[in-house]
């Protein structure tokens, strides 16, 4: 299993049996992987235990998905567990990905192998990737929630808000901004309907208001 898949067949499980069995040993798996050095500090391998192709990369946005899974399972599938069980992978991959925060406080040129989905949406994710940015304010959302940290609510606000901001081009809002130096950040042109996706489910853009009416296209 991949991580971001787990994350829907996670739901699916419960959904169809009513039990976690197997996204209980999935996640068992990363609970208890220790990191020999092959990867940063914080992170997880994108597939575990078996070992992926690509060797040492990663994929920081699968890490993301990890957290919300974890989130998720903890507060509507397995509320009885100890939470705290789960607090150091989720802290570790927060404690990674802030190091890639920019002036902003958005992520910024994330290393490794990045991907958003399978699209040239993926061609566009150097520099400042707002699909990314959409979803690294969910994430944050959801470990303020589940673990009870306030300053990542307001945190997360910040990135949503900027995120949102800085992507709308008075019609859709574009994958990424290039920097061109000196704090300057140029978006793209480029208009993905996966980033679409990602700001109206994690940006919290309504489509009903007016100045997104062309979203409902998308919609």
């Amino acid at each position: 299993g991949w991580l971001c898949d787990s994350f829907f067949t996670g739901r699916a499980e419960y959904f169809l049996y009513g039990e976690t069995p197997i996204e209980e040993a999935f996640l068992e798996n990363y609970v208890l992987y220790k990191n020999d050095g092959s990867y940063p500090d914080g992170v997880l391998p994108m597939c575990y235990p078996s070992t992926p192709a690509e060797g040492n990369k990663f994929i920081p946005q699968w890490d993301m998905w990890y957290v919300l899974e974890v989130c998720e399972y903890l507060t509507e599938r397995r509320p009885d567990l100890d939470r705290e069980i789960f607090r150091p992978s989720v802290m570790g991959i927060l404690s990674f990905l802030a190091r890639y925060e920019n002036s902003d406080g958005l992520l910024e040129n994330l290393p490794s192998c990045n991907f958003v989905e399978w699209s040239t949406a993926n061609s566009w994710t150097n520099d400042v990737n707002y699909p990314t940015n959409f979803l690294y304010s969910e994430m944050l959302f959801a470990v303020s929630r589940t673990f009870s940290c306030n300053k990542l609510s307001q945190k997360a606000q910040k990135v949503r808000k900027m995120a949102v901001d800085r992507s709308f081009n008075g019609r859709f809002f574009v994958d990424h901004a290039i920097n061109k130096g000196t704090g300057v950040y140029e978006n793209q042109k480029h208009v993905s309907e996966a980033c679409q996706y990602y700001s109206i489910l994690y940006g919290s853009v309504k489509i009903k208001e007016k100045k997104h009416t062309a979203l409902k296209f998308f919609s």
